[in-house]
Formats: C-alpha cells, structure tokens, sequence
C-alpha cells in the first residue's frame, strides 16, 4: 500500500518507485528498524553541512507560483533587502548587531550589511528536502529555484554567538583571510549562518544568497531540477524505515563532518537545515516530506538565466 501510494505520487520516478516495492521495501515491523543501504548511506553523507565543509556550488530555494512568475518578468534573483517589508529575519537582525558592535570583526559584518553589491537576499539550501516542509506551519511554496555560485565566488559562515562569528572560504574550502574578503566583496555569492545558541527556539541554519555577481546563473523548471527532486524523493524511499531516531538533537551533528563509521541517524541529521519534529527521520515525518516534494510545480517552461560574470 506504501509503494503503490508513493508509485502514484512521484509519478515522474515510477521505475524507482517500483523497484523499491520489492521484498526490501516492504514497511518494518513496529518497532524494527531495517539496515539502509550502504549506497543510500553514501548519498546521504553527500548532503551533509558542517562548521568545517559548508562550501557548496549548487543550493536552492523554494518560492510560491507567484513568486516564480516574478523572477521570469524581472530576471533578478535577488530583490528584498533588510528593510524589505514589516518582518526583520534572524539573520538581517544578526548582521546589524554585528556590524554596529565595537569588535574587530565588525568590518566585515558593515560590509556584508552595506556593500551595494550585498544588500538584496535570499535564503537557500543544498538540498530541497530538508526545506521543502518550511521550519514552522507555512511553507515557502511549491516552485524551486536552482542557484549555481561562480567557481570564483566565496561562502562565509556567521555564528552569531561565536568568540569569531565570521569566516569565509573559497570553492576549494581554503580559509579566505579577511584583508582579501574586503577587497573584492562582491565575491561573497552566500552566507552559511548559523544559530545553535541556548535560547534560540528551533536551531536552525541557511545559507544566505547576497551576490548576484558571484553566481553562474540561476534556473526554474528545468530538468536539472526535476533530477534532482526524483533522486532526493528515491533516497527518501530507500531510507524510509531504515534509520533509528532516538530523538538527539539534530544540531549536535552540524559541527564537524561525520566520520567512516556514522550512523544513518548522524548523517540524516547533518543534512538537515532545521532542528524539529518536522524534520525527523520516522517513516511518518519522511513520508510527509514525500507528500511535500511531490507538490512540486515547475510554474511554466524551462528558464535558464546566467549570471553576470565577476
């Protein structure tokens, strides 16, 4: 009954979907969990983000249909800046505090916050999954927006709370030292930020895009797109059943990058971008993850818009 709903649903990965309806899929027992894959593993550790590997070249973003219809008419992925309508979010309030504080560091957050090619944002992820469920009861929509950054472009991770809130990488994940940051800011394609402080309600972290400069292009309803969706939506079959939650947090796995010997439930929780019962790997919480993707909606014809070269 599981596989033939989810053969109905990702109609787009029916041969998948089939062949996981065979003996190995068959939902466990209450109670059971079975071994995943040591292939789903594998792919699964391929999503993780971490305080030391968070450079990644691809992220996306999900926008509602009438959100998609505006990228095509105006061809400008990045348009709210912090005083963009009445909601201030964590990271535009973050950014200020950081950058009218008296530390050193402050430069590089006035930068960030000013720099004319940094003022316009938008929040993305590596995976579409682990942000197709939004990280309260409203989602951010059905569209999905793929953003490719510059082989050229840098990444920054901002904690907040941290002794050193601020550093930045290039694509290879080599420190960035900041006298060259502030050179040539505009390479700074996105901000990996991160909140795992006590207080916060829900952990969270994501990358801010914040360069159009720094990115190759950005693209709605494309078969890249859909790739990826129909892979992600397989891994999610696969794993299903298969990872023994035992309720950790899920941001004690963010630090550094799980070892040989991580468990699916450590790898499963570094993917993540949200720390909350939305995101938990039990056979429900994936299944309503499925049942999210699968409202995926291109919007309309392929766009492949390239960026402006540095």
């Amino acid at each position: 009954m599981m596989c033939g709903m989810r053969a109905v649903v990702f109609a787009y990965v029916l041969a998948a979907t089939a062949a996981a309806c065979g003996p190995a899929a068959v939902a466990p027992v209450a109670g059971a969990v079975r071994e995943p894959a040591r292939a789903a593993l594998e792919e699964l550790r391929a999503f993780a983000v971490t305080d030391d590997d968070f450079y990644r070249p691809v992220l996306y973003t999900w926008t509602t249909a009438e959100g998609a219809a505006a990228l095509r008419a105006s061809k400008q992925l990045l348009v709210a800046t912090a005083s963009s309508g009445t909601f201030v979010s964590p990271f535009n309030r973050a950014l200020a505090a950081s950058a009218a504080s008296a530390a050193p560091h402050a430069r590089i957050a006035r930068v960030v916050a000013e720099h004319p090619a940094l003022i316009r944002r938008r929040y993305a992820w590596p995976a579409p999954f682990a942000t197709v469920r939004g990280i309260g009861p409203v989602t951010y929509g059905s569209a999905l927006v793929r953003i490719e950054l510059l082989p050229e472009a840098w990444i920054g991770r901002f904690e907040p709370g941290a002794p050193h809130p601020w550093r930045f990488v290039d694509a290879s994940g080599a420190a960035v030292p900041e006298e060259t940051v502030l050179a040539s800011p505009e390479r700074i394609a996105a901000i990996f930020h991160v909140r795992t402080e006590d207080g916060q309600p829900v952990r969270f972290r994501e990358f801010v895009v914040c360069s159009e400069k720094a990115l190759r292009g950005w693209a709605i309803a494309t078969p890249d797109i859909r790739a990826e969706l129909d892979r992600e939506a397989r891994l999610l079959l696969a794993l299903r059943g298969a990872i023994a939650d035992d309720a950790r947090p899920a941001w004690r796995a963010w630090g550094r990058t799980p070892g040989a010997a991580a468990t699916a439930l450590e790898l499963w929780n570094a993917a993540l971008a949200f720390d909350n019962l939305r995101y938990r790997p039990t056979p429900h919480r994936i299944d309503q993850i499925l049942d999210a993707l699968a409202t995926y909606d291109p919007t309309g014809a392929p766009l492949d818009h390239r960026g402006v070269l540095l």
